[in-house]
């Protein structure tokens, strides 16, 4: 049957047309659905981590059942997002700070454990692999805090190994076997490589946040290189267009094809903090060169756009955790951008019923026009950190929206 908004929308379209008025104006992309476990758990995190091939969408929860964390697998092939298994961590291990899914792989990061979980979907359940971690382990180097799948390869960041000069891993799978590959520890001039990773097509996108050249700090690089399974070669370190210290350029990465989007969430041009984001682009030689820069279509002080992205063909979608900040409500919003006519066009906004301090757009993903927005310290009780993740589909469910609206504080108007 079909719902009360989808019938408030159709008829709003013909009494537009009715009157003779121009086509109907553009109208906010608003969630489907908002997604929590039942029952919420306090300081769960829910959100915290994203992964998605639709029409399977992955959920990390940290802090859930006491800091073990668990993740949640989806199936939204259908109208809602069903939960068809919940996979649990051990003891206070973080389990599901990162996550990466690539057919039937599914891998969770435990950084705090230096660790990461290999599951393989069989009969339409997932079932625990095998657990990878470096072949000599170094103590607090944060394994297992970024992930990324490229065929029968994943690449795992260690940003804090080496006193923070940071490494990624490359692991391969041959006859369902996972095997260490190679470590590409950090040139001298990176600092926290691995903190993000992009994979695609036989290139590696390494994010390195708090690079600089001294005595700047933490303007950020990214290191790319082509190969595959033990080798790697570099074709370019890249930077923002004008690097400034505290941008944090490459704090997160989308790659696909022959186009890479990173985020800067520290950048300051007129607004501090306000975040940008910048694409690159890949020519038939394989120079790549800085194509534009993405900024909020309204600008906010400490919003930090660029926290997380994703990338699907010509459209991004942005995390922005810290927006509408006014009094450290930290409400959190997503941005989408689309590429039309060469140039990136922001889409309205899409609508959160925020709380203040929810962090909405901690993480992102996309899959076949539709996307997540995960807000993992959502709290509808006070202090409880339960998290929730809002689930948007464009293509069946635009206009239905089935719960509150924004808190007042979480409002612009509130943050002018």
């Amino acid at each position: 049957m079909m719902t009360t908004p989808a019938r408030l929308f159709i008829c709003t379209l013909l009494s537009w047309s009715l009157l003779g008025l121009p086509a109907f104006p553009s109208i906010a992309a608003i969630e489907t659905a908002r997604l929590q476990p039942t029952p919420a758990q306090v300081g769960a995190e829910y959100g915290y981590a994203l992964a998605a091939e639709h029409p399977v969408w992955v959920v990390g929860a940290p802090g859930a059942a006491a800091d073990a964390g668990e993740v949640h697998v989806l199936d939204c092939s259908q109208l809602a997002c069903e939960t068809t298994q919940t996979l649990t961590g051990a003891l206070d291990t973080g389990f599901g700070r990162s996550l990466a899914l690539k057919g039937d792989w599914l891998a969770v990061g435990q950084p705090d454990a230096q660790r990461v979980r290999l599951y393989r979907r069989q009969s339409s359940a997932w079932q625990l692999h095998s657990t990878l971690q470096p072949a000599v382990a170094l103590p607090s180097g944060a394994f297992g805090k970024a992930l990324a799948f490229d065929g029968n390869s994943l690449a795992i960041g260690a940003p804090n190994e080496q006193g923070g000069a940071g490494a990624v891993y490359l692991f391969t799978e041959t006859a369902e076997v996972w095997s260490q590959q190679v470590r590409l520890g950090a040139p001298s001039t990176l600092r926290h490589l691995g903190h993000s990773i992009a994979m695609n097509g036989g290139t590696l996108a390494i994010g390195a946040p708090f690079s600089a050249l001294s005595p700047a700090y933490a303007e950020g690089r990214v290191w790319v290189l082509t190969g595959a399974e033990g080798t790697w070669t570099e074709v370019a370190t890249l930077s923002s267009p004008l690097p400034v210290s505290a941008e944090l350029f490459g704090y997160a990465l989308a790659l696909q094809g022959d186009r890479l989007v990173v985020g800067r969430p520290g950048a300051s041009q007129g607004t501090a903090n306000q975040g940008l984001v910048d694409v690159f682009e890949r020519d038939p030689g394989g120079l790549w060169s800085h194509s534009a820069s993405i900024g909020a279509p309204a600008p906010m002080v400490n919003q930090r756009l660029g926290w997380s992205v994703a990338l699907e063909g010509d459209a991004v979608l942005l995390g922005t955790p810290f927006a509408l900040a006014n009094q450290a409500f930290q409400c959190g919003q997503s941005n989408r951008f689309i590429k039309q006519g060469g140039a990136w066009l922001a889409t309205d906004d899409a609508e959160h019923d925020r709380l203040p301090g929810s962090l909405a757009g901690f993480a992102v993903a996309m899959s076949a026009q539709r996307w997540m927005s995960g807000a993992p310290t959502f709290a509808e009780t006070a202090g409880s950190g339960a998290g929730v993740a809002y689930w948007f589909d464009t293509v069946q469910g635009l206009f239905g929206h089935g719960f509150g609206l924004a808190d007042i504080s979480c409002l612009p108007e509130a943050n002018l």
